[in-house]
């Protein structure tokens, strides 16, 4: 076996290792997304191995496979990458993992396309995720069905809408869409009577999932995916499509066996429009104030919140619940920040897209386009590719295979072979290094937010804070005005104002105006302290923690010095800190 094939094998076992465990893997959080959860981090260790596997392809062929769409997705990341040069990215940092993230995804398909697979092989990895999916289906419907209330896995057995394991319902009903009509894709091009069977127990697991997760997402990319699917399948294998019906039909009769459970979330709710109506009320009035350059990347959180808060002022928006970190939509999203070019590259890849879907007979094209629009809708309501690394590998992947389908690949010679050695090495190495440590850093976080007497020595251990800033730093504070608090020490107050200041402009959240109020007050600045505590309310009008500022102020004092003086080695848990930790939360879990 040489060098190639060992490269290709070796991705392959990869693939199944990802797709059969890493994709599963359970750590407890506290919620959020992306590296917030630790699935993610294992995600992305079998993600930048991946790429590493196709960069040591190319160096060992030392020739480039190509196609024309590949051209075209480095067109169009050039464009999404033209905003960071914008004079307007004063907070453009706190975009560059999101750009990071892209780029890994365009590596990938440039990966994928360099082991120049087989068609058996590539329905090989297809048939892997779907085996994904029905892991999650098991998974999920063990939590909606089996769980006993004091479970080890954490999840509320009260909630009534299954979220596997990427801890949200939508996300779930969206991956699960996706496998679903894999899987009767699929069932249509192999021929093997047991892989038959997998495939319609997927189908039927997939679907079960999907009608109790209660999923307005789901449901409809599901229901567009079936229909672009149907007439292909219909001409392709008439009976195989009346079995995956079908599964279809006793996966969603076992579903509504659930009875009252599915009626809490009846068809008029499902049917309404709810906050997100006025996230993208909002969203496209910000749009339409800066049309050409956006606000500038990594400013969404900021500026949303301010522009909100001024039409809420005058009577024209609803108060938001919680801070808002994406609008609910990607075209939005992409336009706040960035303006045209972003758009233009979005529209670029999807224009180039469809006319890649052109070059096949209607049916096929529908089919094939059926394949990736649970994803793809799911993107305009929610921010799937955010919160979960698996469903922006699995895109990447389907949209691959329908390039992979259109058979319009080329090849140049690239011959500096030493230099993609060392970025394929690199890349997986460095990227293991830091999703590991994160991995440590969420057990850390977990552990001193779920503790009744936190101690501030657990979050000393921790080695890289980079994704869990937003919670270190507030701890942080927090312990720090609390002891500078009890031994009335000025100059420390003084220099943690310094640094909150510096902090809310950047990362407007709640709870750093919450200790930021609590700092002036106890340096003398009750003029300034009022200021931050109205222009706090003014931004959070529904904030609880800030319309009771001054009674948790009171508590938050008599707690420190309580604890200060019996128990001086551990940190205080104080009323601000149990009450501002679960709004860090509620609002991750909102998110």
């Amino acid at each position: 076996m040489d060098l190639q094939q060992k490269l290709t094998h070796t991705f392959f076992i990869s693939f199944t290792l990802l797709m059969g465990f890493g994709a599963h893997y359970f750590q407890h959080n506290q919620g959020g997304s992306g590296l917030e959860l630790a699935v993610n981090n294992v995600v992305w260790i079998f993600f930048s191995l991946l790429i590493g596997l196709g960069l040591w392809k190319i160096s060992a062929q030392q020739k480039v496979i190509y196609s024309k769409y590949t051209a075209i997705i480095f067109i169009a990341l050039g464009l999404l990458f033209v905003p960071v040069f914008y004079p307007n990215n004063v907070l453009a940092d706190q975009s560059y993992t999101r750009l990071l993230g892209l780029f890994a995804g365009i590596l990938l398909f440039l990966s994928l396309q360099q082991f120049n697979f087989t068609r058996p092989q590539v329905e090989k990895l297809l048939l892997l995720i779907v085996l994904a999916g029905l892991i999650q289906a098991c998974y999920s419907l063990m939590q909606d069905y089996l769980l006993p209330a004091d479970n080890y896995f954490g999840y509320n057995v009260g909630y009534g809408r299954p979220y596997g394991i990427f801890q949200q319902p939508n996300v779930l009903a969206s991956f699960m869409a996706t496998t679903l009509i894999l899987s009767g894709y699929l069932l249509q091009k192999i021929n093997n009577k047991k892989l038959h069977i997998f495939l319609l127990l997927t189908a039927m697991l997939n679907i079960w999932v999907i009608t109790v997760a209660m999923s307005r997402t789901g449901y409809l990319g599901t229901v567009i995916a079936l229909l672009l699917l149907a007439p292909w399948a219909w001409q392709t294998n008439k009976k195989r499509l009346g079995l995956f019906l079908l599964a279809i039909v006793l996966g969603t009769g076992f579903a509504s066996m659930k009875g009252d459970a599915l009626g809490a979330r009846n068809v008029s709710s499902l049917a309404e429009g709810g906050q997100r109506l006025v996230h993208y009320s909002n969203s496209w009035d910000m749009i339409k104030e800066k049309p050409l350059l956006g606000y500038g990347y990594g400013s969404f959180e900021k500026e949303y919140l301010i522009h909100t808060a001024e039409k809420v002022k005058n009577g024209q928006s609803k108060p938001e619940v919680s801070v808002l970190t994406h609008p609910h939509n990607d075209l939005l999203f992409w336009a706040i920040e960035g303006g045209v070019a972003p758009i233009l590259g979005i529209l670029l890849l999807v224009f180039t897209f469809i006319l890649l879907l052109c070059s096949f007979k209607l049916n096929k094209a529908l089919a094939l386009l059926a394949l990736v629009v649970p994803i793809a809708v799911h993107t305009q309501t929610e921010y799937p590719l955010y919160h979960s690394a698996l469903h922006w590998l699995v895109l990447i992947v389907l949209v691959f295979y329908v390039d992979y389908e259109s058979e319009t690949t080329h090849q140049k010679r690239f011959t500096p072979t030493f230099f993609l050695r060392v970025t394929g090495t690199l890349i997986p190495l460095f990227t293991t290094i830091f999703m590991v440590t994160n991995l440590f850093t969420i057990s850390k976080i977990t552990e001193f937010e779920r503790s009744k007497n936190p101690d501030i020595r657990i979050l000393m251990h921790i080695v890289n804070p980079l994704v869990f800033d937003t919670n270190f730093t507030f701890h942080l504070y927090n312990f720090r005005l609390n002891g500078a608090i009890q031994n009335d020490n000025k100059t420390e107050i003084k220099q943690i104002i310094n640094e909150l200041e510096t902090t809310v402009y950047r990362s407007p959240k709640p709870f750093y105006f919450h200790i930021l109020y609590l700092a002036y007050k106890h340096s003398d600045q009750p003029e300034k302290a009022l200021q931050t505590l109205q222009y706090a309310r003014f931004l959070y009008p529904k904030d609880k923690g800030l319309k009771n500022a001054d009674a948790v102020e009171k508590e938050t004092s008599d707690a420190v010095s309580t604890a200060l003086t019996t128990a001086p080695a551990k940190t205080t848990s104080s009323s601000l800190a149990n009450s501002e930790a679960n709004t860090l939360n509620i609002e991750k879990g909102n998110q």
